[in-house]
């Protein structure tokens, strides 16, 4: 079973915005994740502005999920996932990008 996710918070900041994020581990288990979302990565990941920053974030945790299928950190920037697999972001792009249709 794959990875779920579930945002229950969602913080603007100055720099970004910020995620309390739900995840249901493979083993059935919940761990809560603090997600950090810069302007600089939604700008990467959405450069049309076209999907709210709600859209990327869970972009970005669909990727963590298949990047640490055994549960993502408890802290999680949207960065991480591009120092773990060299194609995330295009994979985050890619999903952001699904969400316009």
């Amino acid at each position: 079973m794959p990875a779920n996710f579930e945002i229950t918070k969602e913080r603007e900041e100055p720099s970004g915005w910020s995620f309390d994020v739900q995840e249901i581990r493979r083993d059935g288990s919940l761990a809560g994740v603090r997600l950090t979302l810069s302007w600089a990565d939604y700008d990467l990941f959405c450069p049309d502005g076209a999907v709210p920053p709600e859209g990327v974030a869970r972009a970005v945790m669909e990727v963590a999920g298949e990047l640490w299928p055994d549960g993502v950190p408890a802290r999680l920037d949207a960065s991480t996932p591009r120092r773990r697999a060299a194609d995330a972001d295009e994979r985050i792009t890619e999903r952001v990008d699904m969400r316009t249709m």
